[in-house]
């Protein structure tokens, strides 16, 4: 999952970076392709956008994941209460 985050900034980042480019490029040289320059923009840019909050969706619900195991997060040394006097019975033998 990590790597939909990654993606996502480096697709949005090069989208920000070619933004740039263009604006620069039809400044200087005077010259585009109408619509051209904002539609790749914005596909590159929502793009980016979408890949980076799937991967930053992805690795949340991951942890999730992890976190409902039902793994133990301790381990129990010793038992004290209740259940510490059926340990100690007769009946239960190793």
């Amino acid at each position: 999952m990590r790597l939909w985050t990654y993606l996502g900034a480096a697709v949005s980042t090069f989208a920000f970076g070619y933004t740039l480019f263009i604006i620069l490029l039809t400044l200087i040289t005077g010259r585009d392709a109408p619509g051209y320059a904002s539609l790749m923009i914005a596909i590159l840019l929502l793009g980016g956008l979408n890949l980076l909050s799937l991967g930053i969706l992805g690795e949340y619900i991951g942890r999730i994941f992890n976190e409902v195991k039902g793994r133990p997060l301790f381990i129990v040394r010793s038992t004290m209460g209740i259940d510490a006097g059926i340990r100690q019975g007769s009946w239960f033998r190793r």
